[in-house]
């Protein structure tokens, strides 16, 4: 079973997105923060990363770069989740494996995360 970490400060999207990929057959890890997925990734390492890039505490940006720096995570795969397309455009030089647009659809995350998975 594939395991995906989802990382968002807001919780009724961390809840929404948990139901449905769970419905798909993923493993589901959660965190609210940038410094709660790295404590996730000390406990164990998914198959790919849903990233929100506004958030408190430690936001997707800063949370990408500490996870592009360490080795151990360096090759897995980030997908970074804004509703603000300037941040989704300027988060290209740290690397993440592709950005999702919110709103988006279930039926569009499924087709990246099985396009995501598929270059791993």
């Amino acid at each position: 079973m594939k395991t995906i970490l989802v990382v968002d400060d807001e919780y009724a999207i961390l809840d929404a997105l948990r139901a449905f990929l769970e419905d798909e057959g993923y493993r589901v890890v959660t965190a609210s923060d940038g410094r709660e997925a790295l404590v996730r990734l000390r406990e164990s390492i998914p198959d790919v990363i849903l990233l929100d890039m506004m958030m408190p505490f430690m936001d997707g940006r800063d949370a990408l770069r500490a996870i592009r720096a360490e080795p151990a995570w360096q090759s897995i795969p980030v997908v970074l989740m804004s509703a603000g397309l300037r941040a989704l455009a300027a988060s290209a030089p740290l690397g993440p494996t592709a950005v999702l647009h919110k709103p988006f659809g279930v039926d569009q995350l499924v087709t990246l995360l099985d396009e995501v998975m598929a270059r791993r």
